[in-house]
């Protein structure tokens, strides 16, 4: 798959990332005088301005690698959003973007660590482990995390997992009645094209669980909530055919890069 590059630090982005939203709305002037105006959801879009200062040689010629395979703006290409969660439907854990285990029970409106009611509580009613999981189209060769804040009445654990053809990682925290915000993050290694994150339930257990993240970096930032569009952009493009690099000294390059969605 074609997909932008991450650094080799494992970080998803340079900083300072610039990302625009542009909703556009439809205005009709009728004959008397009245206005009609609707949303236009076909004609939002996304945009990303990444100013990547201090690039080595390596993630400069990946980059450019991408540009030349892409033909610069003609071609499609994956983009995993530095900003975003990578996670659709991240507060909806019944919604059809997950995949869950035949005898997961989700019961929605449980007070969560932010003072609201938007966490759920995840009760496996089989006799085996059983998850509550995402399969997502990104690359098996990337740097993750997967982080959410978690809680058991009794003496449940939960089991963060990442995994593809070939390669899993996986995690079991011991829960507490307080929440405690559980993290897994590593690199599975694999040329693959998907790679399903989830959180696993022993046989009978009861777990309260809220904010479940993905970002392709290393440690998990700010919890960001998600509806049906999650921050995996599967048909982006560079913003421009021609972008320019300046080579400060060697092994240090800087460029402004223009990425923009292309679906809305």
């Amino acid at each position: 798959m074609l997909v932008f590059p991450q650094l080799v630090t494992g970080a998803s982005a340079l900083y300072p990332v610039k990302k625009t939203s542009v909703q556009r709305t439809a205005m009709n002037v009728m004959a008397d005088g009245s206005v009609w105006i609707f949303g236009d959801p076909d004609g939002a879009a996304k945009a990303w301005e990444l100013h990547a200062t201090g690039m080595t040689a390596a993630e400069w010629n990946a980059i450019e690698a991408l540009y030349q395979a892409t033909s610069g703006m003609w071609q499609t290409f994956t983009f995993l959003d530095p900003t975003g969660n990578l996670l659709a439907q991240s507060e909806n854990l019944g919604a059809g973007a997950w995949t869950n285990g035949p005898l997961i029970q989700l019961t929605s409106g449980v007070a969560d660590p932010l003072g609201t009611t938007r966490a759920t509580r995840i009760t496996n009613t089989g006799e085996a482990a059983a998850s509550v999981a995402q399969v997502l189209s990104v690359p098996g060769t990337f740097e993750y995390c997967i982080s959410a804040w978690a809680r058991a009445a009794g003496t449940s654990n939960v089991t963060l997992t990442a995994f593809t053809t070939g390669a899993n990682l996986a995690k079991t925290f011991a829960l507490s009645g307080a929440w405690s915000r559980i993290v897994l993050a590593g690199n599975l290694g694999q040329s693959t094209s998907q790679v399903t994150f989830g959180a696993q339930l022993d046989s009978g257990a009861t777990v309260d669980v809220f904010g479940m993240q993905v970002e392709a970096q290393l440690a998990p930032s700010d919890y960001k909530q998600t509806n049906a569009k999650g921050g995996v952009y599967s048909k982006t493009r560079f913003g421009s055919d021609n972008f320019s690099v300046t080579a400060q000294g060697i092994d240090v390059y800087d460029a402004v890069i223009q990425i923009v969605d292309t679906e809305g």
